[in-house]
């Protein structure tokens, strides 16, 4: 290794670093301001959850600055080495600009490593792990939860099935409940459904650690509620345990961020089992329908059954979620090579930066990375689409970088 690859890569290591530690600070602290409402006074969270929270945050907030980090101190390095004429230096001592760049390139190889890791076995769990911390919270004190759940969101802040709930409590000792209320409000389009009330002058939660489940005990309790009619209907129960949630903590199907990518295959195979299902139903039912058309009027109630099912059946597409699942798996190769195609193009761009002048090699950098994440984002809703949005931004950035590493060589 020569003296000026350990100069080059020592200024540009440093600098990479300085600026993961600025920019980690700023998202992991302004998502923790975002949710500090929620982790303190709503779920009065202890430090524990808090400190938890801010771990499970760095490793998604890493994902993004290792890279825009990394460009910013090759545009500032290469930057200052130009308004210097350290490079006219190292060019007449018998250096090529490639040759100068590989230490750069080396600790793009080194990052993008790295962010591979994140990407594949870190980031997963930490978004799973964020996105349950409510749970988390509710699981250590749910007293805290029931006695904040008389909000407009009621207890869907700890399971979205209960966003209908609402929970009111007139006193807590600290263990036991006393007074408390339980509404469900009905859904106004199913016409079905009723509003349910329930009081109890005595209520505990109890937290199963060994089933991993939350129990609602309720003694000296009345529920009531209507029939069809609208007639009031009332049950007495001296003991009843209404509610038996889980908190065990999963990635959730529905959020492919909080999924690896073997799970995520996985979910992607059932999707394709579930619509060949829905391929053969369709079938059956226009066999049956077919049989039925000709058998005359004795059978048009059943027709229309079957015509109303396979209306249904046409509908759903499981297939149209799958490029919601193959865009994550992209997105999580490609992004972890950010770090490299910045160093093809972070080079020549960082000596074309105006001399003395750093602030530019910043918003350089804070454009670069801004339109690179943005066309990441970008999905498509095919296989080839979602390909396209994932690796365009790295082939872009690879191909302008040699272009203008081209150009740099011969000024």
């Amino acid at each position: 290794m020569r003296l000026s690859d350990r100069y080059i890569g020592r200024q540009v290591l440093v600098g990479t670093l300085f600026a993961i530690l600025l920019l980690s600070t700023i998202l992991v602290m302004g998502s923790l301001f975002q949710n500090l409402r929620m982790l303190i006074v709503e779920l009065g969270a202890p430090l524990s959850i808090i400190g938890e929270f801010l771990v499970a945050a760095l490793p998604f907030a890493l994902i993004y600055t290792i890279p825009w980090a990394f460009l910013s101190a090759v545009l500032l390095v290469f930057g200052r080495m130009s308004s210097e004429n350290e490079l006219i230096g190292f060019r007449v001592a018998g250096m090529s600009l490639p040759r100068l760049s590989l230490p750069v390139f080396f600790l793009g190889a080194l990052l993008s490593v790295g962010c591979l890791w994140l990407n594949l076995e870190v980031a997963p769990w930490a978004k799973a792990t964020s996105k349950n911390i409510k749970m988390r919270a509710f699981a250590m004190d749910p007293r805290s939860m029931l006695s904040a759940a008389a909000e407009q969101d009621g207890l869907a802040r700890f399971e979205e099935s209960l966003k209908d709930v609402r929970a009111y409590i007139e006193k807590s000792d600290g263990s036991t409940m006393e007074g408390f209320h339980l509404f469900k409000v009905a859904d106004p389009t199913d016409k079905e459904a009723r509003d349910i009330y329930v009081h109890a002058m005595k209520a505990k939660a109890v937290i199963d650690k060994d089933k991993q489940q939350f129990r609602l005990h309720l003694y000296d309790a009345m529920f009531q509620t209507s029939d069809s009619t609208g007639k009031p209907q009332i049950v007495l129960a001296e003991e009843s345990v209404p509610v038996v949630l889980p908190y065990e903590t999963k990635p959730s199907k529905d959020d492919p961020a909080t999924m690896s990518n073997s799970a995520i295959r996985d979910y992607i195979e059932e999707l394709k089992e579930k619509q060949l299902r829905v391929v053969e139903r369709v079938a059956t039912l226009k066999q049956e329908i077919k049989g039925l058309e000709s058998e005359g009027e004795s059978k048009k109630p059943l027709l229309l059954e079957k015509q109303e099912l396979l209306k249904k059946s046409l509908v759903v597409d499981w297939t149209a979620f799958i490029p919601n699942y193959e865009k994550e798996i992209h997105r999580r190769y490609a992004s972890s090579f950010a770090c490299l195609a910045f160093a093809f193009i972070g080079v020549p761009l960082g000596i074309k930066a105006r001399r003395k002048d750093t602030s530019s090699g910043l918003i350089l950098s804070l454009l670069i990375g801004v339109a690179y994440f943005i066309c990441g984002m970008i999905g498509g809703k095919s296989h080839t689409g979602v390909q396209l949005a994932a690796w365009a931004p790295n082939v872009a950035s690879v191909l302008l970088g040699l272009v203008l590493m081209r150009r740099a060589r011969f000024r």
